[in-house]
């Protein structure tokens, strides 16, 4: 994989739940995004701008519906973007007609099983900083500084290309990236063909941390009160 494509052919809304309990409405309008393998961008725009939808689409979370995703010039359908894609937070659960929230445990031992990345999981541990007594902890369960060390260990055993973070605002961005420190593991990511993809409120937030800025210019969001006739009337 050297590059990824996402088109949108449409505007529609999103309903979104992220991994902060938040539920809330994303917009997306007609735009084309591209990136490429080992680079890390940041997506700039404000909430439910469309940034969300972003990291949404590219992992499966959201089915795509008048949307289109491109691997290489290749348009590819849900089973491969599910294989490829890994939204940081992400619940996991069992399979099966019953579901249950998986622990940290059982996904590391499913996805050691089935990619053979690792032969313990004491080596994930390790490599990645896990506290191994929380390994037992579902996702909801976990503090909120190590459920991300502990999804992107996830998300590397399962052999994911594309790292796609939830939309954050300023503080949720600095708690996530600097008291989780999971920018440690971005290297590492990038150097083996990863794309990381950090949608956030603004450009400050991703200074120096990734390799290309990318602006959502989304009309529905470029309104002035102050140049509305109503606002003009009442403040002439």
């Amino acid at each position: 994989m050297d590059k990824v494509k996402l088109v949108i052919e449409s505007d529609r809304f999103i309903e979104v739940n992220n991994p902060f309990g938040e539920k809330s409405t994303d917009y997306i309008c007609k735009n084309t995004f591209i990136f490429e393998k080992g680079k890390i961008y940041g997506i700039i725009c404000e909430h439910g701008a469309g940034g969300e939808s972003i990291a949404r689409l590219l992992s499966n979370t959201t089915p795509l519906k008048g949307e289109k995703v491109f691997v290489d010039d290749v348009e590819v359908g849900a089973s491969t973007i599910e294989k490829l894609g890994w939204y940081l937070g992400r619940v996991l659960y069992s399979r099966g007609l019953i579901k249950r929230e998986l622990s940290f445990r059982q996904a590391l031992e499913m996805a050691i099983k089935e990619h053979h990345y690792y032969e313990k999981i004491d080596d994930i541990v390790k490599e990645f900083h896990l506290t191994p007594s929380r390994l037992d902890y579902s996702l909801s369960q976990n503090c909120e500084w190590e459920r991300w060390r502990i999804s992107i260990a996830i998300g590397y055993t399962n052999n994911k290309k594309i790292y796609c973070f939830p939309w954050m605002n300023t503080m949720e961005f600095y708690d996530c990236l600097y008291n989780s420190s999971v920018f440690r593991f971005f290297k590492k990511l990038t150097k083996e063909g990863a794309i990381i993809i950090l949608p956030t409120s603004r450009k400050e937030n991703v200074d120096k941390l990734v390799d290309h800025i990318v602006r959502i210019r989304n009309p529905r969001f470029e309104h002035y009160v102050s140049e509305s006739p109503y606002f003009r009337e009442y403040f002439k």
